[in-house]
């Protein structure tokens, strides 16, 4: 035989080898999943039996206990009823917890709803829902207890309130009385501060010829400055330092005489316009000054004039004086 012979040969007799095992290991899985397979079965069926005991006890158990779960059923009914009751008062005791108390009622009207259906219940049910019922319970006591001490501290509350309030309003009128009293008096003190200006000589004036002088004149027509001296009275507790003293001088028909549109000052909490302004320093005492107009060549009319002073934003003194 020749050496190729020879290995082909000893290769058919490897393989026929191979196979054989590999055919013993699939009989042997085979049988083994067999095994399994029936030991499952077996077990799978008594599954089922037991099941099927345990339902048949469970229905011979709900059957003699129907007449005790259908009267939890009516009690739990009442009691889930007499809740919403409840949580209705609560909700009228304090609008504030309105919120969480209509969730809670919510969850008890889900509960009810289920209860009214016609579908049959086992006792592990209906001892379910009872358990749910005691929780709903526990919970809406704590509102009861919550709500009750709330009404409590806020009768406690209004009682203190009404007492500040008397209080308050008889505080509030001393402090009335004395706001009047302090204004009566900061009005005296106001008056009292006040400047007065006196011994008015209002009149028109003409420069001469020679020397630059002026002479007083009572023709319109020839007035060319309007002059007033007067005297501003002794204040002790009127405010010292510089002021500003206004002269408003209005013609006979009844227009201020001024220079510019900006010469205004407050008075009062009004804007007018003034003919004229000096600046003083003011220590309390007696003081005399003069407050000049030049007329600048403009003419003016015949008639009366009324003239005023201004200080500190009030009138301090008026004078009136008439050209022909």
């Amino acid at each position: 035989m020749s050496e190729e012979n020879k290995n082909h040969t000893e290769q058919k007799k490897s393989n026929s080898g191979i196979w054989i095992l590999i055919t013993i290991i699939a009989l042997l899985g085979a049988g083994a999943l067999g095994w399994m397979y029936s030991k499952e079965s077996k077990a799978y069926k008594s599954c089922q039996t037991t099941n099927a005991q345990l339902e048949l006890e469970m229905q011979s158990m709900n059957e003699a206990l129907s007449g005790y779960i259908d009267g939890s059923t009516m009690d739990l009914k009442k009691d889930f009823q007499m809740m919403l009751d409840t949580y209705d008062k609560l909700i009228e005791k304090d609008a504030s917890k309105s919120d969480s108390l209509q969730a809670q009622k919510d969850s008890i009207s889900v509960l009810l709803a289920q209860l009214s259906d016609t579908k049959n219940r086992s006792y592990y049910q209906i001892n379910k829902l009872k358990k749910r019922n005691e929780q709903l319970r526990q919970i809406m006591n704590r509102y009861l207890i919550t709500i009750d001490s709330l009404n409590t501290l806020n009768i406690d509350l209004t009682s203190r309130l009404d007492k500040t309030s008397s209080e308050l309003n008889l505080t509030q009128a001393e402090r009335d009385e004395l706001r009047k009293q302090n204004d009566q008096n900061a009005e005296l003190l106001t008056k009292g501060a006040k400047l007065n200006a006196f011994n008015f000589v209002s009149e028109a004036l003409r420069y001469q010829t020679f020397g630059g002088d002026t002479k007083s004149v009572n023709r319109a027509a020839r007035a060319e400055v309007l002059s007033c001296t007067f005297t501003i009275g002794e204040n002790k507790i009127a405010r010292t330092g510089n002021k500003t003293i206004y002269m408003q001088i209005t013609d006979p028909n009844g227009q201020v005489i001024y220079k510019r549109p900006s010469d205004v000052t407050q008075i009062a909490g009004s804007e007018i316009l003034y003919t004229g302004k000096r600046e003083i320093n003011y220590q309390g005492q007696l003081i005399d000054m003069t407050i000049v107009y030049n007329l600048e060549g403009k003419e003016i009319a015949s008639g009366n004039y009324v003239l005023k002073v201004y200080a500190d934003g009030a009138l301090v003194g008026k004078d009136t004086f008439t050209l022909k």
